[in-house]
């Protein structure tokens, strides 16, 4: 099962040691990222050092572990379908990049717990959903 991995996934992996980092390291999934995310984590990273309890440092280093694991998709293999994602969600222009995945590689879903994809015919995966699929 291919999915895309939401950035709220990989902030709540870099916070706690929990399910969703236990499912980004299995190996269960093949999972993937828009390019971009590595830049909205590094945006982010004081932020979640603080509630993680941990240095900058180290939760760099928990950043590039967690990412080796997820596949990084480069803007040119997604741009075709940013438009098509922009009209799907026309109330978070944020997850654009992400729907663009979905849509170019033809993913299995997207894995979030984002509510901002209820209500689009984008295929969603919550944490929990994917928990009897290890």
């Amino acid at each position: 099962m291919m999915l895309v991995v939401d950035a709220n996934i990989i902030m709540a992996a870099l916070i706690k040691d929990g399910k969703s980092r236990e499912l980004i390291i299995s190996g269960s999934f093949t999972l993937v990222r828009p390019d971009y995310m590595s830049e909205e984590l590094d945006k982010y990273k004081e932020r979640i050092a603080e509630k993680a309890g941990l240095s900058i440092g180290e939760i760099e280093l928990l950043i590039a572990l967690l990412l080796k694991r997820i596949r990084s998709i480069p803007y040119s293999e997604y741009k075709v379908k940013l438009a098509e994602a922009r009209n799907i969600m026309k109330n978070d222009v944020k997850d654009v990049p992400y729907v663009a995945c979905y849509l170019a590689l033809k993913c299995d879903g997207i894995w979030t717990n984002d509510t901002d994809y209820d209500n689009t015919p984008i295929k969603i995966f919550k944490t929990h959903d994917l928990l009897p699929l290890l």
